[in-house]
């Protein structure tokens, strides 16, 4: 009973961990209706940053629309067009089928503190065995002990992103796209943004197949 015991312990912590280790939120919506395979032309412009009170690195903003704009060049199943400026949301734009619009919405750090938990582990130990005829050997065994784990700070990073797709011709969204990433760790939202949007332009991409 008791190993019983011990083996669901250590399969509930390592479950906890994996779960609290990396989050994802990801909201999609789509216009059944659109027929994403005639397009071909797409307008892509530059992310707005609207956690300015947060994130104001400009560095790293550099950065970052370097990785989005090599993101968004990575496919084939559409001609890319740099858009200029901000478009108005809702209105037609010419010279393309689609128009795409992307804004980071939020670039946060925190931190919680995680429980302390007793565990138990597996010690190897050498004990002398002797034999009725004076001799003796070393045998190995293993004993079972608890090992206190104390609670300890935990340094989260969190990174949202939002994209919306429009008919470049009446200026209807046919695309959304709302993605929420938290990580347990400290000042990760570089690697997670570039996930996030080749995320996005990958499956774009794929709605655009002409297969």
């Amino acid at each position: 009973m008791r190993n019983i015991y011990k083996i669901l312990l250590t399969a509930t912590l390592a479950f906890a961990f994996i779960f609290n280790a990396a989050n994802a939120e990801k909201t999609n919506w789509e216009d059944k209706t659109y027929n994403f395979k005639k397009a071909q032309k797409v307008i892509v412009y530059g992310f707005v940053n609207r956690d300015e009170k947060e994130f104001n690195d400009d560095v790293m903003l550099e950065v970052l629309k370097e990785e989005y704009w090599k993101q968004a060049k990575n496919f084939k199943n559409y001609t890319l067009i740099e858009g200029v400026g901000t478009p108005e949301v809702g209105k037609p734009v010419e010279g393309a089928d689609l128009y795409i619009v992307s804004d980071l919405l939020d670039w946060h750090d925190d931190q919680y503190t995680r429980p302390g938990y007793t565990s138990w582990e597996t010690r190897r130990n050498t004990r002398k065995v002797r034999l009725p005829d004076g001799s003796s050997y070393d045998e190995e065994y293993t004993t079972s002990v608890p090992v206190h784990h104390p609670p300890y700070t935990v340094y989260t990073s969190t990174v949202r992103m939002r994209f919306s797709v429009f008919d470049a011709k009446t200026g209807k969204r046919v695309l959304a796209r709302d993605d929420k990433r938290d990580r347990d760790d400290k000042k990760a939202q570089k690697g997670m943004f570039g996930r996030i949007v080749h995320s996005f332009f990958e499956d774009f991409n794929d709605k655009l197949s002409k297969e």
